[in-house]
Order: C-alpha cells, then sequence, then structure tokens
C-alpha cells in the first residue's frame, strides 16, 4: 500500500505566479467599482433616510386618527449639529408630550437638511389632527427636503422631498439640486 501512494504524481495546484495574477486582476476590479459602490452607498442612505421619515409622519398620522387626539412630530437640531424628531401628543392647548414609547430618531450628519414646517419655537411641526389632516398646511411650509452632498454632480438625483399636502397625504419625489 505504501508503494503505491510514493508512485502518484503530485496534486495540481496553483503556482505564486498566478495566485498574484488572481489577486492583481481582484484589485483592479475593486479599485475600477469603488466610486460606484460609494455612490450607491450614499443614494442608499439618502433613500432610506428619507423612507424612515415619511414612514414615521404616516405612523403618527395614524396614531392621531386611531386615537382621536393630536399628533405631531417635532424636528428639533441637537447641539447645533444634527437633526432629531419625535412624536408627540397633545395634552391640552398649549401642553404637547412624548407620544407612548415611540423612539427618538435622528437625520445622519451628511446630510443637507431644508426643514419647511411652521416653526413652534427654534422647532418646525407636522400636527396631524384626529382626522389625519395636516393642520397647520401652507403652501410655502409643508415639505423637508433631503440632500447628499456627495451626490452633487451634474444630473444626479442628489434631493429626496417629502411634501405633506392638506388632506395628510405625504409625497415623495426625487430631484435634481439647482
Amino acid at each position: 500500500m505504501k508503494k503505491h501512494l510514493q508512485n502518484r504524481p503530485a496534486s495540481g495546484g496553483f503556482t505564486l505566479i498566478e495566485v498574484i495574477v488572481v489577486v492583481g486582476i481582484m484589485g483592479i476590479l475593486t479599485l475600477v467599482s469603488y466610486p460606484s459602490i460609494l455612490n450607491t452607498m450614499a443614494n442608499r442612505n439618502l433613500e432610506n433616510t428619507t423612507r424612515q421619515i415619511q414612514t414615521y409622519l404616516q405612523q403618527t398620522k395614524l396614531q392621531a386618527v386611531s386615537t382621536r387626539i393630536d399628533h405631531r412630530v417635532r424636528f428639533f437640531r441637537v447641539d447645533n449639529s444634527y437633526w432629531a424628531y419625535e412624536m408627540e401628543r397633545r395634552v391640552d392647548a398649549v401642553t404637547w408630550i412624548k407620544a407612548g414609547n415611540t423612539p427618538r430618531k435622528t437625520i445622519p450628519n451628511g446630510l443637507n437638511v431644508t426643514i419647511a414646517f411652521p416653526a413652534v419655537g427654534a422647532d418646525r411641526v407636522v400636527t396631524f389632527t384626529p382626522l389625519g389632516t395636516f393642520s397647520q398646511f401652507a403652501i410655502n411650509q409643508n415639505s423637508i427636503t433631503l440632500q447628499n452632498p456627495k451626490l452633487d454632480r451634474p444630473g444626479q438625483w442628489d434631493e429626496r422631498v417629502l411634501s405633506i399636502f392638506m388632506g395628510g397625504s405625504i409625497q415623495y419625489a426625487k430631484r435634481k439640486s439647482a
């Protein structure tokens, strides 16, 4: 039996040159595709953040309808750094408290944020009535725009806009920055 194993030819493996060539080709492909990967990641971050805000606004509207109590989303700056938002419900004519166990959400710091909602002090708010309507609707104060500077190139869809209409519907749109 030992004699049989000794007569076997050497197993066919890869030479060092072949491994180096394959690793080199993989490196070149990675280098070429890297900008595209970064662009895709920046685009996904913008999309996900906008959809998260849209979902939160819709949840707030549904909460107002189901509880028959005014609810709002309050957008505010944290340490003059990044934007955060949370759901609140009306207690009386002037008092609002955090609604249940809804979490505070944040908007990533790398995005440019333009909020055109009515102001309450330094905060911006979107209030939904028990009928699901946007109570402070004004043509020039009904949107939030997120823009990713990493996507700011000619012809690139680098902005996402959420517009809220009087009836409480929320429109999602992509656009190119000016």
